[in-house]
C-alpha cells in the first residue's frame, strides 16, 4: 500500500502542471503571510501590501520553477533573460491580482485570504501558459543538436 502510494506520488510529481501548482501554492503562502502581516500588523494599504507580498513570492516562485518545475527544459536564455521574461509575463497578473484583492476587500467585503484565493485562481492559467510556453520554452531537439554540434 505504501509503495503504491509512493509510486503514484512520484508519477504525479513528474507532471509539470502539478509541480507548477505546488510552487504556486508555496508562493501563495508566502504572499499571504506578507500581505496579512504588512496590512494587519503594520497598517500598510492592502494594494501596496499585496504588491510587496507578490514580488517576494514571485522571486521565490522563479527560483523554484527554474530549479525544479522546468529543470528538464532546454532553454537558450541566460538567467538574467529568464528573470526579466518571468517578471514581464507575471507582473500583469500581479497588478491584476492586486486590483482584484483590493476591490474584493473594499466592495465585496472579502477578507485577505478569500480575496487572494479568488484572484490566484483567476491568474493561475495565465501564469502557467506564459511560464511553460514563453519563459522556459523547451528548445526543439534538432535545434539543440545544432547548438551543441
Amino acid at each position: 500500500m505504501i509503495a503504491y502510494t509512493k509510486q503514484r506520488l512520484e508519477r504525479l510529481l513528474k507532471i509539470e502542471f502539478i509541480r507548477f501548482c505546488i510552487v504556486g501554492g508555496t508562493g501563495f503562502v508566502i504572499n499571504f503571510i506578507i500581505l496579512a502581516g504588512l496590512h494587519r500588523v503594520f497598517g500598510v494599504p492592502v494594494f501596496i501590501a499585496q504588491l510587496i507580498g507578490a514580488e517576494i513570492a514571485l522571486f521565490c516562485n522563479f527560483m523554484l520553477h527554474h530549479h525544479w518545475t522546468y529543470k528538464a527544459h532546454k532553454v537558450e536564455k541566460s538567467l538574467t533573460n529568464l528573470v526579466v521574461q518571468f517578471h514581464a509575463t507575471s507582473w500583469p497578473a500581479i497588478i491584476g491580482s492586486s486590483f482584484m484583492v483590493s476591490l474584493s476587500e473594499h466592495y465585496l467585503h472579502f477578507n485577505n485570504l478569500t480575496a487572494l484565493v479568488t484572484s490566484s485562481i483567476i491568474v493561475l492559467l495565465w501564469n502557467f501558459l506564459w511560464s511553460k510556453y514563453v519563459v522556459w520554452k523547451d528548445v526543439e531537439s534538432s535545434k539543440v543538436e545544432r547548438i551543441v554540434g
